[in-house]
């Protein structure tokens, strides 16, 4: 990679950071892109070069983590014998990334924005769905899920409960009992998805 190839990926990657260092700071709203210059010590001008404008910004850390999910899925497959249970640990340690990751958190708050969840929330859920459904029919296929389960309509109730879940634990608590929320949620929805014998060695943790 050329110097200048290089010293434009780092200052793309400065400019992602201060925006969400703002955005999370004042909110979408109520940020502005001197704001984010200031943050990220670099020019109007050079910002313009890789984003037009503030929705860009915006837009491009949403999509930053667009393979989050399937991160998680490798990670937790490569810990967790039972896809089942790799799936539920895969919702707690997305749950502890929106506490601990900059990235993660701001990206969520803003696919609540109205203006972002028009142009980018369906590809996020369509991704999100697909990588749940994944696991499921891995489940399926090893006995874990039940056989008259389908698993495309499975995958698609169980994103909705998570959002459903993110929303409702901001709204109430800022997001801090949202693990709680996850437990009570994910021991009431699996028992309906697994087997007997499968729902007593899942851990809901």
């Amino acid at each position: 990679m050329s110097v200048k190839r290089q010293r434009s990926t780092h200052t793309r990657a400065k400019l992602l950071r201060a925006a969400a260092e703002v955005f999370d700071r004042d909110g979408f709203n109520g940020s502005s892109l001197s704001a984010v210059c200031a943050r990220a010590d670099v020019s109007k001008g050079a910002l313009y070069c890789h984003f037009r404008s503030k929705e860009a910004l915006g837009v491009a850390i949403i999509e930053e983590q667009s393979l989050l999910w399937h991160r998680l899925r490798d990670e937790q497959l490569a810990v967790e014998e039972s896809p089942m249970q790799a799936l539920i640990a895969m919702s707690f340690e997305f749950a502890r990334r929106l506490d601990s990751d900059l990235t993660v958190r701001v990206s969520a708050k803003l696919l609540r924005e109205a203006v972002f969840f028009d142009v980018a929330a369906a590809a996020q859920v369509v991704g999100w769905i697909a990588v749940v459904r994944e696991l499921l029919s891995l489940a399926q296929q090893r006995g874990e899920v039940k056989a008259e389960v389908n698993v495309r309509h499975a995958a698609e109730q169980i994103v909705a409960e998570l959002l459903g879940l993110q929303f409702v634990a901001q709204a109430l608590s800022g997001g801090t009992d949202l693990r709680l929320r996850l437990q009570r949620v994910w021991r009431a929805s699996s028992g309906c998805l697994v087997t007997t014998s499968v729902y007593e060695t899942l851990r809901f943790e």
